[in-house]
């Protein structure tokens, strides 16, 4: 029976998730003294995640002191009404007494929670080195790095602790970029924060589609931020930057923001 090192373990899981179909990808292995028992991904039974499936291949028996290895942070309860067991809570209750994460979730509810859920359940917990969670991170969110944006779209992130920075890049050709940060959320007044540069960022006040701005430096009042509500747009332009970047602030969640942007030459 083939016995597999930490580190074989952690690239079968990666093998799984990149079997899905749907972004995030996730991929489970589930493992006892180094021998494979079973293996899950997101997807592979539908509506179920990757630790689940892991999971309910194998008995009680085998679960038993076993070792979970997963690309993504096991899922939390998000709200009270949720009907569907959260994967922290599984790995907890299934006798499994270690779980190997790839990457912590940049979703804002769960960031952080699953892994503290289960220190606090007394399941030991370790990462994947430092090049495998790289190559979970690409491949995991449908926009890969998620601290990088090129040419233009849509991007839900986290906003939480000291704010979220990003890299905007003109595009897959053009390395120019301009560095923003989102920060300061508060929900309960439905405003955040954008930040850049000192100078570099201006509120496109009326305008409410990017159609609508025909030149972006006809606004006035540039600052190091603009503190945005829903459906407002921000332009940032750092003073030696050759492009302008326009931001609309699509919605608030509790730990995260949705937005759009477009990049245009100067």
């Amino acid at each position: 029976m083939t016995k597999y090192s930490n580190t074989d373990l952690m690239k079968i899981a990666i093998e799984e998730h990149l079997k899905c179909i749907e972004f995030p990808r996730v991929g489970a292995v589930i493992s006892k003294s180094g021998i494979l028992l079973s293996t899950g991904y997101r997807g592979e039974k539908k509506g179920t995640h990757a630790e689940r499936v892991a999971i309910e291949k194998l008995s009680k028996d085998d679960l038993q002191d076993a070792t979970i290895h997963t690309t993504l942070e096991p899922c939390v309860t998000i709200h009270q009404e949720q009907i569907t067991e959260c994967c922290a809570d599984l790995i907890i209750k299934s006798g499994i007494r270690e779980a190997v994460i790839g990457v912590l979730d940049p979703n804002g509810t769960i960031y952080s929670e699953g892994y503290r859920k289960l220190l606090e359940n007394k399941i030991s917990v370790s990462f994947f080195n430092r090049k495998l969670r790289k190559a979970v991170e690409e491949e995991t969110f449908e926009y890969g790095d998620i601290h990088k944006l090129i040419g233009a779209g849509k991007r839900r992130i986290p906003v939480v602790h000291s704010g979220t920075h990003l890299q905007v890049q003109f595009s897959e050709k053009d390395v120019r970029t301009i560095n923003i940060q989102w920060n300061a959320l508060q929900t309960n007044h439905g405003i955040v924060d954008l930040l850049s540069e000192n100078g570099a960022v201006r509120v496109a006040a009326g305008a409410t589609n990017f159609s609508d701005i025909t030149d972006p430096m006809v606004f006035r009042f540039p600052s190091h931020y603009a503190r945005l509500h829903k459906g407002e747009i921000a332009i940032v332009k750092p003073s030696n930057a050759t492009f302008c970047i326009l931001i609309k602030l699509l919605e608030l969640y509790d730990n995260d923001v949705l937005f759009q942007w477009e990049v245009r030459n100067d």
